[in-house]
């Protein structure tokens, strides 16, 4: 595994989902759509376009878990004030509510995932994958 990166991504990747849907699984949501709350937290008013590019996932992916989201009552769309063909993506109250949750899961799940690592190897791993992302998104965009 060492020297596939491909493979230990895989691998890794696989593992963080599964601590993250056991996490998520007592507050109804899942590891496919709790960082769509975290983003529009963050960026509340975001609008599908910009929260597609931000989780890099496919567009068409983006407006089903969106409109799954809304359907359970996690998000509400309104139209965004600059472009009436366009949605701006809130939280409700109930995503309001979790929120603290939210961030202590994923908190938590980063923190059991860097655990064997020192801070300084933490810090050389998260820039390693950032440039490894930068190099690939050249490719995908």
């Amino acid at each position: 595994m060492a020297n596939d990166l491909i493979r230990a991504t895989a691998i890794i990747n696989t593992t963080i989902r599964h601590q993250l849907d056991a996490a998520l699984r007592p507050l109804g949501l899942s590891e496919v759509n709790y960082y769509y709350l975290l983003v529009v937290a963050e960026q509340p008013g975001i609008n599908q376009a910009d929260l597609t590019a931000r989780i890099v996932r496919d567009q068409s992916t983006v407006t089903r878990q969106v409109d799954r989201l809304v359907k359970q009552g996690w998000l509400t769309k309104r139209q965004a004030p600059t472009d009436a063909r366009q949605s701006a993506l809130f939280l409700t109250p109930q995503a309001q509510t979790i929120l603290p949750q939210l961030w202590a899961i994923n908190q938590t799940v980063n923190e059991t995932a860097l655990a064997s690592l020192t801070p300084a190897e933490q810090a050389t791993l998260l820039n390693l994958l950032g440039k490894t992302f930068d190099g690939l998104s050249q490719d995908y965009h």
